[in-house]
């Protein structure tokens, strides 16, 4: 079962307030494409400071963690068990998002560049779980 589109839309824009509004139109499309598959969708921190978003599902988890600046931005997605997660970098310059690249990524490197937290009071009950298997690869 997948997220509400309209709750995924509601957090990408409090996700991208921060930004300009055009590359804030442009990180919240991304993420709702992005992120549509995903059951849970939740804002955290990555870093000091660094606002990220962690998808999570029972097949895998992704990460955002874009102030949406520079030139592009970067999806990371792995699968719960796999020690690497692939990254998608996607043009933030271009109203169609493409893709610049993809690569595999160690889980140890992701983990070193964006140690995540998340409130516990922003995780409802039933994700609890999948929230545990998502950190224990991050923190």
């Amino acid at each position: 079962m997948a997220i509400d589109p309209e709750v995924l839309s509601s957090l990408a824009n409090q996700y991208v307030k921060p930004m300009t509004s055009i590359r804030g139109r442009r990180v919240q499309r991304l993420l709702n494409r992005e992120y549509a598959d995903a059951e849970y969708v939740l804002l955290a921190q990555a870093g000091e400071g660094t606002a990220a978003v962690l998808g999570l599902s029972f097949r895998g988890a992704a990460l955002c963690a874009t102030d949406g600046r520079g030139r592009e931005a970067s999806v990371f997605k792995w699968s719960h068990g796999p020690a690497s997660a692939l990254e998608t970098r996607f043009d933030l310059h271009k109203d169609s998002l493409p893709v610049l690249g993809t690569a595999s990524v160690p889980l140890a490197r992701l983990r070193e560049q964006w140690p995540l937290r998340v409130a516990a009071s922003s995780v409802p009950p039933q994700a609890r779980p999948l929230v545990s298997k998502a950190l224990e690869v991050l923190e």
